[in-house]
């Protein structure tokens, strides 16, 4: 009976320590990817007689299983930095990054960038910690070269019915956020913010 008891400790502990690995594996994979877009993406300032002659090396092609990010978003307040994916027909982006909403405009033009994400307790709820933000708190997005600056100036409950209607500015720039709220069941937490500035990174 004892040799039985120990074995089970042993898999549990076994599982355990496999199941901490694989999300850990995960997060610097997302990571990776995370400064792979910044660093693609960012505006490098001209020189004049920039051109340098460098030593043609033989590139090593990485093999990894990479998500395109289109942007990031960081919350600092959450401390959240994950990449933004776009929703289409045949991709249900929510399962492997935040979503962007078909009906978006993103940053460069004036309109919402409705952006949504799991809450809870999983390894893709990257919204988890969504409803603990408060008016006034700070969004940024990567986007092309340009760092957005958002700031909270609303966070309200709507009911989870599948539709939702949001403003769309004419001449200003939104961004919204929309996660489930775990501490109201059938709602979900919707909190828009507005752009203050841009700066290039």
């Amino acid at each position: 009976m004892k040799k039985i008891g120990w074995i089970l400790l042993i898999i549990g502990i076994a599982i355990i320590g496999f199941y901490t690995i694989y999300i850990k594996s995960l997060e610097n994979k997302a990571n990776d990817n995370i400064e792979d877009y910044i660093k693609e993406t960012s505006i490098i300032e001209e020189q004049e007689e920039q051109e340098i002659i460098e030593p043609i090396v033989e590139e090593k092609i990485k093999k990894k299983n990479t998500i395109n990010y289109t942007a990031i978003l960081e919350i600092p307040v959450i401390s959240l930095k994950s990449g933004i994916v776009n929703s289409t027909k045949n991709f249900y982006s929510i399962n492997y990054a935040i979503s962007a909403d078909r009906s978006s405009n993103y940053p460069n033009e004036y309109g919402n960038f409705i952006l949504y994400a799991h809450s809870g307790n999983s390894s893709i709820a990257y919204f988890k910690h969504l409803s603990n933000m408060n008016i006034d708190d700070s969004v940024y997005v990567y986007f092309n070269g340009i760092k957005y600056h958002y700031v909270i100036f609303d966070k309200y409950d709507i009911e989870k019915t599948g539709k939702a209607v949001f403003k769309r500015p004419i001449n200003d720039n939104y961004i919204t956020l929309i996660t489930c709220n775990q501490n109201r069941k059938g709602y979900q937490i919707v909190l828009t913010g507005k752009l203050i500035n841009t700066e290039s990174y």
